[in-house]
């Protein structure tokens, strides 16, 4: 198969086992290259047309002109999670395959993230950080907050969402979910309870989101949603961007219909100067470059996963 690595992460050796296999092998502008950018859909138009295999780096979008003019490709795979920037219904319209590697080291590292972000809300780390900081030290006001007693309400109860549940049994912790997707049964093996995404928001002292982005999700936190959740509810999103109104949640940020959020992904990547989250105070705003839950560790293990998956493509396997 010939196949196009659209941006390694990491050395291109670790591609190699693609070349051992008998395969042709293209190599893409490196992620780590000064100044790299996505590709735009004339860029791979051009580069698909002869090729079998796309290994899609997170820069690149996969869109229906793409996949329609790339004549022989039959699996496009990602070495992480999100598919969202693959038109995945154009790809089951013209028969090609979509993958990705999920890995323990990717979902497992998502929740233990969601937990650390939240309890430094919580605690109001950043804040006493700033104060010492400045050469001040605590007052009464100053203090923080309980985890064990609260309310925790995930939006998504697919791998990441389960994971965040099971590491919170035993934290006395109260477990709600919005899922449609989820049986009853098995939310209630977790310790979560199920309801609808108004009772959530309504009920819950951290909203913590893990859907995947779709048309059902996109915007699924907007103005209407953050106005029903208490005054002093914590919000956190490690999903994607596009799944809440960003504007809406700096809104509800700066005028207090909220008390603190934390973000690691955003709809426009790398986050714009002028951006409105820029606007909200970084004491109530936790901000991290969607890296919160990257490790190398996690890195080589998701590049693993995608590789097995050519290679089984290249046998005339199903991806696994």
């Amino acid at each position: 198969m010939r196949i196009l690595a659209t941006g390694p992460s990491g050395p291109p050796e670790e591609l190699e086992a693609l070349r051992a296999a008998g395969h042709e092998l293209v190599i893409g502008r490196p992620l780590d290259m000064p100044g790299r950018r996505a590709y735009t859909a004339a860029d791979l138009i051009d580069a698909c047309r002869d090729v079998e295999v796309i290994l899609a780096s997170h820069l690149e979008t996969i869109s229906a002109a793409v996949l329609g003019t790339a004549q022989r490709l039959r699996l496009v795979i990602v070495p992480f999670i999100g598919t969202d920037k693959i038109d995945i219904a154009a790809a089951s319209r013209l028969g090609i395959l979509v993958a990705n590697s999920p890995t323990p080291e990717n979902f497992v590292a998502v929740a233990e993230a969601t937990i650390g972000v939240s309890l430094m809300l919580l605690k109001r780390i950043k804040h006493n950080e700033a104060k010492l900081r400045r050469g001040e030290w605590a007052k009464r006001e100053d203090r923080g907050d309980f985890l064990f007693g609260k309310t925790m309400g995930l939006i998504g109860l697919g791998r990441i969402g389960t994971h965040v549940a099971r590491r919170l049994a035993g934290w006395d912790v109260r477990l709600l979910a919005a899922d449609p997707y989820v049986p009853a049964g098995r939310a209630a093996r977790l310790g979560v309870t199920l309801v609808d995404l108004p009772t959530l928001l309504a009920e819950s002292d951290i909203v913590s989101l893990h859907c995947t982005l779709s048309d059902e999700t996109r915007a699924i936190v907007g103005e209407k949603e953050l106005r029903r959740m208490k005054s002093t509810a914590l919000l956190v999103n490690t999903a994607r961007g596009e799944v809440v109104d960003e504007e809406a949640v700096a809104r509800a940020l700066n005028e207090g219909w909220i008390a603190g959020a934390a973000v690691d992904a955003f709809a426009k990547e790398p986050l714009p100067a002028d951006h409105c989250y820029r606007t909200v105070d970084p004491e109530r705003l936790i901000l991290t470059p969607h890296n919160i839950a990257h490790s190398e560790a996690g890195r080589r293990a998701n590049l693993r996963l995608a590789l097995d998956q050519i290679l089984a493509v290249g046998r005339g396997e199903a991806p696994g």
